[in-house]
Order: C-alpha cells, then structure tokens, then sequence
C-alpha cells in the first residue's frame, strides 16, 4: 500500500488499515529531503520504516505484523518523522482495523510423555521458552532481507497456521507457524537473507534454527534432523540450513516454518503474499 503526499495530509478518519489476525501488512509513505527517519508504534513494540527509494520524494516502507490473538476491532498505530534540522518530531496517527481469522481447530494424540511434563521436563520448557524470547527482543535495526521470501521446502501443508490443538483431550497452544510435510532428510532453504541467531535441541521444537532477517523480522525452523548452520552465521536466500526430520514433538517428519515480526506470531506466508 502506497500512501500518496496529499493522502498523509488528509483528515485522520481517512488513515485506516485493514488487516486479518496472523497477516502481515505494509505501508509506504512519502518524506521530505529532511526527515531522517520514521518509526511506528503498535502495541507496544517499535515498528521501524527502511527507506526503499533514494529519489524525492523518498519513500519508506514498514512490516506491520498481526499477532495470531490480537483483539478484534481497531487499534491505534502511531507514526514519528524524525527530521534532521529540528528538535521536535512530526507525527501522524493511523488505525488498524483488525478482523477476526478462523484458524479451525487441529486434534492429535501424543505420547503422555510429551504432553504431560514431570517437573524437570517443565523446568526445560520453560527455560527454553526464555532462550527464544530473549531471541526475538534483541532487534537488528537494519534490513538484510531482501524482495520475496522462499517457502523453504516443498510439500503439502499437514498443519495450518493458528489452528486450536487438542492434545490428548486437553485444549493447548494454538499452532504458530506452518507444517509441510516432506520426506525425512529433504534439503530445508532458508526463505531470505538474514543471520542465524539460535540453534538447539528444544523438548517441543526438536532441532531447531532461528533466522533474524533485521527489523524485528525471525523466521524460524523447527523439527529438523540436522543443523546444517552454526549461530552467527551469514545465511543468503535459498542456502541448505538443514534437513527434515521429526524430532521434538512430532508425530512424522515434516518442517515446522515460523515468523515472529515484531513481537506479533504471524503467517509466514503471509510475508511471500505482502512482498510479491
């Protein structure tokens, strides 16, 4: 979505975006030669603009990501030109008229073992828990991915994004990211550039790899056979970071795909459709 000059200018009622839960949307605004930056606000978390012309007016464009739970109905999201000859900033407000998704509701039986965790199982959990969120707080300020995200692997999709899971009878998480099937030991890509900022044996997740494309953008990989990358690696679109497996908490070989943008769960094929 491209918003024009006159456009930004114009009455606030008319600064709406719409978006579905666990959707990605951009906006691309227009800035003058002395703004320095633009950076926005959505629940809580900074939302930053990468600067996509070097023409004037300059363009930037922003990833504005829709967590799987976020609340149905409209929220503020809130924008600031930083301008380089002035002490005080220019800020515009837009709403995000967000609408309900139906996810469906996904039914499994598990060992008791995987679902039911002993005390020291649980004190894992949770510590791994924490090794991903202090993942994801740490942001890249720069972007280092670059046009269309790669589905990583082929194969069909045996797990839906978002979906309700019943396990065993008792109603869990719901699903955050994609399943594809593919065969045990089938070449994993990763969908773009970006960095590898965490990699382990996680109880639920089994071998996992997480990408950080910059920006508050993490693409994450999980259930693999083998890590093919170590952390603080260089990883370019496409490049083999590691092979189908089922390890963790599955229940036949299979890629689980993720993407954490900004805080927010999202689709990750919602990013293919947003940057196509």
């Amino acid at each position: 979505m491209v918003i024009s000059p006159a456009l930004v200018q114009a009455e606030e009622s008319f600064r709406m975006l719409s978006a579905h839960q666990g959707e990605v949307i951009s906006l691309t605004l227009p800035a003058g030669p002395e703004t320095q930056s633009i950076v926005g606000q959505f629940q809580g978390h900074t939302i930053p603009f990468f600067k996509t012309t070097s023409s004037q007016p300059a363009f930037y464009t922003a990833l504005i990501g829709i967590d799987l739970a976020q609340k149905v109905g409209q929220h503020p999201f809130y924008i600031t030109f930083k301008n380089k000859n002035k002490l005080e900033s220019d800020a515009i407000e837009y709403t995000i008229e967000v609408n309900a998704t139906s996810f469906g509701v996904q039914t499994l039986t598990l060992p008791e073992s995987k679902v039911d965790l002993d005390k020291k199982t649980a004190l894992r959990v949770e510590k791994e828990a924490e090794r991903f969120r202090n993942t994801f707080s740490k942001i890249t300020p720069i972007k280092l991915w670059a046009s269309t995200f790669l589905t990583p692997v082929e194969g069909e999709i045996s797990g839906e994004f978002g979906r309700r899971r019943i396990i065993n009878g008792q109603e869990k998480n719901p699903h955050t990211g994609v399943d594809i099937a593919a065969p045990m030991g089938k070449e994993v890509m990763v969908s773009n550039h970006g960095k590898v900022v965490l990699t382990g044996d996680f109880f639920f997740n089994g071998n996992s790899i997480v990408i950080d494309h910059g920006g508050g953008l993490f693409t994450m990989y999980f259930h693999l056979s083998k890590i093919n990358v170590k952390e603080g690696k260089q990883v370019k679109k496409g490049e083999v970071i590691g092979l189908v497996g089922q390890s963790g908490r599955a229940t036949g070989p299979h890629l689980h795909w993720g993407a954490n943008l900004n805080g927010a769960r999202v689709n990750p094929f919602s990013l293919r459709k947003v940057l196509e």
